[in-house]
């Protein structure tokens, strides 16, 4: 059985990829196309993995992978497609009050939940730039890209290589 943290953490490090990539994809460093593939095949993986959650009851959890896998791919079709992304951007502030929400909801179990109500909130604040990006025309893309390479790190990569490698135990090892 695998333990709830080991699913979160491959979850986190393959999110991280994705808003690595989409960050250096927004500064111009990368080709469209080959990153709205990677954004369809980590949301299919992700989908995959949040449903493993939902078997075990993990419903809030579930939903939240979702809405990450749902964004995936609509900026596979963006970038992909070359589709407008002004529908993203209004999908974004949906998410933004999502993730204000979850941020609460996580930081208020106390210790085992802070940092990822802390993780929510810094993804609220990276959606509510993408909203004012995407859909509202404001000049801040080199911010949304810069906090999307920086999130990878601090709110994704090294918390899911912590969860990966045993090294950080927030709910106790609940099994999968």
């Amino acid at each position: 059985m695998v333990p709830v943290e080991a699913l979160l953490g491959y979850v986190l490090l393959l999110v991280g990829f994705v808003f690595f990539c989409n960050g250096m994809t927004v500064l111009g460093k990368t080709g469209a196309k080959e990153v709205g593939v990677l954004n369809f095949a980590v949301g299919v993986l992700i989908l995959i993995a949040a449903w493993q959650l939902h078997s075990i009851g993990l419903t809030a959890a579930t939903a939240l992978i979702s809405m990450f896998a749902l964004i995936y791919f609509m900026v596979a079709g963006i970038f992909i497609h070359g589709y407008d992304a002004k529908g993203l951007g209004w999908y974004c502030l949906f998410a933004t009050i999502a993730f204000v929400w979850y941020g609460y909801h996580f930081y208020a179990m106390g210790p085992a939940g802070m940092y990822f109500g802390l993780f929510c909130w810094a993804w609220a604040l990276l959606t509510l730039i993408a909203w004012l990006v995407f859909s509202m025309g404001k000049a801040l893309a080199p911010a949304l890209a810069w906090l999307f390479i920086i999130e990878s790190f601090v709110t994704l990569l090294i918390p899911g290589m912590f969860l990966l490698t045993e090294k950080w135990n927030p709910f106790g090892g609940i099994p999968a």
